[in-house]
């Protein structure tokens, strides 16, 4: 890990180069520092688990042709045309 010598930030690999995201400025890798790799390894507990969400079926949720009609009755003032 290289650091930046104008503002001691960690230097990341970009364009075969190292890259200052303060400075915003380019360094040379140096010799025999061609192989950069970034790993980002994310730990979970053990504890830990994923959401499971169920959705239970909607067909009970639908309104009775009754209903549906009295509404429309009631938003369309009893006109069959509607608007």
């Amino acid at each position: 890990m290289r650091f930046c010598p104008n503002c001691d930030n960690i230097l990341i690999p970009k364009d075969k180069k190292l890259f200052c995201k303060a400075c915003e400025e380019n360094f040379e890798l140096g010799k025999g520092q061609n192989d950069y790799k970034i790993i980002k390894i994310i730990k979970h507990e053990d504890n830990e688990a994923a959401p499971i969400i169920i959705k239970e079926n909607s067909r009970n949720d639908k309104i009775s042709i009754e209903d549906r009609k009295a509404y429309e009755e009631f938003f369309t003032g009893g006109e069959e045309s509607g608007y």
